[in-house]
Parts: structure tokens; C-alpha cells; sequence
């Protein structure tokens, strides 16, 4: 599969799941009430860590390994199946301690429930990586499509019959089982009963590292909703979990549809003077995208948060507005650690997770009991940190950067932007209107005034939008 239809399977891939699970969201959102989807945030720090060590980083040692074999995938399945295993177990056995520390006896079911379904999602991992190293973006669009597709159909119908938060929890055992098995199903491939001690020791090296700084990650992404668990109520854990949850999902899209498959391209591109070409076309497209979400975002956050999740969560708004900055920032930083990745600079990568926890850490120790916006603040301040040193480290990696032209470029993507932004905002200060009103104007003006500017400019956001959109079909 050529290069172009890599990125634009995965775009159709990760945008499609998240217009379903925003939909899904937002439904689900007028039907369950605030302290549902705090429960879930709670243990979101205990799930995320369990999914993060259940792979071990072995992923990523075979899409960075030039050409796997048979035996390679086999091992990292069996392995990632024994962890799956242990942690599922873990969950069961310890799910009344994690309720009588939050107080509420919910999460016994939700932890158990969460258990069962890691069994599952280790089993996946290792088909999904298998098509990811082939290319076949099309074939891993379509499993991740139509099982989010269907456990989005059960969960409403959970929903509508009064099952509560068991909408929210059931959907994730049957979301990693469906994918499993329709990844079985569309690849034909099951791994043998085959286990390398010197394949396995190869990626281990590799990916453990790895798996520490997402773990890291995880800490720093899910830590604040635990400590409003635990110190507030879970009705302001679900706020900042739904403003967040808005956040995430334009920069999940860039995210999973540009830099995840760039990583798999870069690591198969042998040619190192084709690879840095990628790379600087990469950079720039990354910023002028990411630039061009938190821009429009920030501007529009109140008709639009108003239109998708009704009034009853307007105060989640404010959240919603500091949330961005984190997401656009930690996008921008998943981006030089791909970099990183691609120079086996794995080690540095888990050092700096571990310091930008630490800086979160210590900033929560000193403010959380200063209010849910201090505490989003926390975490802007901590992926900010992070995101500068990746930077700077990434510059002193790949000799042909510099700072000044990562500086050059930050300021040819941000300038159209941010006056997009300012005519947004002026355009909603007319009057009072309607949510729905309010967000079709919003995007109106946004999208008239940068598409105008680059048309005038030639800006590189107005190029890549026409050079995509005039290309020959998929």
C-alpha cells in the first residue's frame, strides 16, 4: 500500500471511531448522569496502567524490527495472552479494596468487569500490529470500525433499559472481544504455540521503555480524576472526564491517523535521505493540524459543548478550554517521541515520562485542594515541560533540525489560526444565539476566514487542505 493511502485508511480509521464514539458519548451523556461517567473515571488510572503493561512496549519492537517473523509474533502474543491473564486476575481479587478506598461499592462490578475484558485485549494486540507492519490500513479500518460500531448500538440499548453505568462498562469487554475476534476472522492468522526467549529479550529491550513512559503518560493523563475521586465527588470527576473526553477527540484523530501510521512508514523507509525528507514534511504538517483544532476549538467551546452535551454539562466547559492546551501540547509531543522511537532513543523517552509525572505530581501536592481548575492546570503544566525537552532533545538527535527552524515553523502554522480564532470569537459576540446557531456560525467563520487568509497567503495549511482534497480517490 502506497504511503498516501497508509495515512488516509488511517484518518478514514480513527475518524470514523471517533464521530461513532462521540456520538455514542453524547447520547449517552443525556441518558446517565454525571456520577456514572465519574465512576468509570476514577479507575481510569488502574485500567490505563493494566492496558499499558499488558503489551510491554512489544508492539513497538515489531514495528521497529525491519522484518518479523512468525516466531516473533507468536512469542509477543504469548506473552502479552500470560500478562493479559494476571492482570485480569489482579482486577477480580482486588476490586473491593479500590471501592472501600473510594467509597463506593460500584466499583467492585466495574473493576471485575474491566479484568475480564484485558484477557481479550491482549489478544488482539499482536493481529492488529501483524496488519499495521503489512500496511493493510484498510483491513485494520474496517475490524476497529464495525466493532466500535457495535458495542456502540449495545451500550445505547443498555442505556435506554436503565442499566446505568453498566452502558458505559460492558461496551469495553465487548469492544476488545469483538475486535479480537474480527481481527482472527479478517487476517486468518493465529499465532503458534511457539515461544523465543532470545525474540522475546530482543523486544523487551526494546519496549520496555517504552511501556514505562506510557505508563508514565497514563499517570500524567488519568491522576487528576483520581485525585477528584477521592478528595471531591465523582460528579466532578465525570465534569473533568467529559472535558477532557472532548478534548481528546480531534487530537486522537492526528493522533492515531497521522503519527501512528508515520511511525510505521518511517521505521520501513530504509533510505535515510527518504526518511528525513518524511520527517520534514511530517513536522510541518503536524503543527499546521494541531495548530488549526485547538484554534477553532477554544473559540467555538461554548456553543459547541452546549449543542453536543446539552446545558446540564455546561460547566465542563472551562475544563473543556485548559483541556486543549494539553491535548494540542501532548500531540505535539507524541510527535518527537515517534522521533525518538525512530533513533531507538527509548531510554531518554521513559526518563523524561517519569520527570514529567514527577513535575505534575509535585504541582498537584502544592494546588489540589484548590479547585478542579487548578488541578487542569497541573496537567498542561507538566506535558508543557515535557513536550519543550522532547524538542530540544529531538534537535540534538536529528542533526539536519535546529530550533530556530522548529521556531519558524511553529510560527507560519499558528499565525492564520489564531486570527481565525479571534473573528470566531468576535462572530459569537453579536448576540446571544442558540447552541446549534452558535456552533454553525463558529465554523463558518473559522473556516472562511482560513481558508481566505491561505488563499491569499499561500499558507502551508491552505496548501496541504487543497493538495488533499484534489489528490485521486483512495
Amino acid at each position: 500500500m502506497a504511503d498516501e493511502k497508509v495515512y488516509r485508511w488511517s484518518f478514514i480509521d480513527r475518524a470514523s471511531i471517533a464521530v461513532i464514539n462521540l456520538a455514542t458519548n453524547l447520547i449517552l451523556a443525556r441518558l446517565l448522569t454525571q456520577s456514572d461517567f465519574g465512576f468509570l473515571a476514577m479507575v481510569a488510572l488502574f485500567t490505563a496502567i493494566a492496558s499499558d503493561i499488558s503489551s510491554c512496549g512489544l508492539s513497538d519492537g515489531l514495528i521497529h524490527k525491519p522484518k518479523p517473523t512468525e516466531m516473533d509474533y507468536s512469542t509477543v502474543f504469548i506473552f502479552n495472552a500470560g500478562v493479559g491473564l494476571i492482570l485480569g486476575t489482579s482486577f477480580f481479587t482486588c476490586a473491593p479494596l479500590i471501592a472501600n478506598y473510594f467509597g463506593h461499592e460500584e466499583i467492585v462490578s466495574i473493576m471485575r468487569i474491566f479484568g475480564v475484558s484485558f484477557i481479550f485485549q491482549t489478544m488482539g494486540y499482536v493481529q492488529e500490529t501483524r496488519l499495521r507492519k503489512q500496511l493493510k490500513m484498510k483491513t485494520v479500518c474496517f475490524v476497529r470500525v464495525g466493532a466500535t460500531l457495535t458495542v456502540s448500538v449495545m451500550a445505547i440499548a443498555i442505556a435506554l433499559a436503565g442499566g446505568g453505568y453498566y452502558a458505559l462498562i460492558c461496551t469495553q469487554i465487548l469492544l476488545n472481544f469483538f475486535i479480537f475476534v474480527y481481527y482472527t476472522i479478517a487476517s486468518r492468522w493465529f499465532p503458534r504455540l511457539q515461544f523465543s526467549v532470545n525474540a522475546f529479550r530482543e523486544f523487551f529491550s526494546y519496549g520496555i521503555h517504552l511501556m514505562l513512559a506510557y505508563m508514565a503518560t497514563i499517570v500524567e493523563r488519568n491522576i487528576n480524576t483520581f485525585i477528584l475521586g477521592r478528595f471531591y465527588t465523582s460528579a466532578a470527576s465525570g465534569i473533568y472526564s467529559q472535558g477532557g473526553k472532548l478534548a481528546q477527540v480531534p487530537y486522537g484523530v492526528s493522533e492515531a491517523s497521522i503519527n501512528a501510521p508515520f511511525f510505521v512508514v518511517a521505521s520501513n523507509e530504509e533510505n535515510p535521505e527518504r526518511q528525513r525528507s518524511l520527517i520534514n514534511e511530517m513536522t510541518s504538517t503536524m503543527l499546521i493540524i494541531n495548530f488549526s483544532i485547538i484554534a477553532l476549538l477554544f473559540s467555538a467551546a461554548e456553543p459547541i459543548v452546549d449543542c453536543l452535551l446539552s446545558a446540564k454539562w455546561h460547566n465542563a466547559i472551562p475544563i473543556f478550554r485548559i483541556l486543549l492546551f494539553a491535548e494540542c501540547l501532548f500531540a505535539i509531543k507524541q510527535y518527537f517521541i515517534t522521533l525518538c522511537k525512530l533513533k531507538a532513543k527509548t531510554r531518554f523517552v521513559r526518563n523524561l515520562g517519569f520527570a514529567e509525572v514527577a513535575v505534575q505530581l509535585a504541582l498537584l501536592a502544592m494546588f489540589y485542594r484548590d479547585g478542579i481548575y487548578m488541578i487542569a492546570f497541573t496537567q498542561v503544566a507538566g506535558v508543557a515541560f515535557s513536550t519543550a525537552v522532547h524538542a530540544v532533545y529531538a534537535v540534538r538527535t536529528l542533526t539536519f533540525f535546529t530550533l530556530s527552524n522548529i521556531a519558524a515553523i511553529f510560527c507560519r502554522s499558528a499565525w492564520i489560526p489564531l486570527l481565525a480564532a479571534i473573528a470566531t470569537s468576535a462572530s459569537l459576540g453579536l448576540g446571544a444565539m442558540p447552541p446549534l446557531l452558535g456552533s454553525i456560525i463558529a465554523c463558518m467563520t473559522y473556516g472562511i476566514v482560513t481558508l481566505g487568509l491561505g488563499a491569499i497567503t499561500r499558507s502551508g495549511l491552505y496548501l496541504l487542505l487543497r493538495n488533499k482534497l484534489t489528490r485521486s480517490r483512495i
